[in-house]
């Protein structure tokens, strides 16, 4: 999908942070930083003249940094993440808006885990 491809390509493969889909369990990853992405359609949207329908959802990455390091790191991911998805045209369907990053904390699942949500709204045409 053209969401996928945003982390197949070059600018984000430099950055070094391990992608993965929400569906594949993190305990398989060794890294000590990385996002998990999720793509949640949640709107049909009408288009206003009759044309082809919409549908708008949310995308959630799932950032996840060593604990006792602070925010710092996680907010960084955050900015790489605007570099490549605040309101961009991916591939040729998806038109994304403004982000933002929601800290959550130690992560429930992994205690020497920190984890942050960056969120942000597409439409899909």
């Amino acid at each position: 999908s053209d969401f996928d491809d945003v982390f197949n390509s070059a600018p984000w493969q430099a950055t070094g942070i391990t992608a993965l889909p929400a569906n594949v369990a993190s305990t398989a990853v060794k890294a000590d930083e990385y996002v998990v992405l999720e793509m949640l359609p949640v709107e049909p949207i009408e288009s206003q003249y009759g044309g082809d329908k919409q549908i708008g959802g949310l995308i959630i990455v799932q950032i996840y940094t060593p604990v006792n390091t602070g925010p710092r790191r996680t907010y960084e991911i955050a900015d790489l993440l605007d570099s490549v998805l605040e309101k961009k045209l991916l591939g040729s369907s998806i038109q994304t808006g403004a982000s933002m990053c929601n800290v959550k904390g130690n992560d429930p699942d992994d205690p020497t885990l920190f984890r942050a949500d960056y969120t942000l709204r597409f439409s899909s045409y």
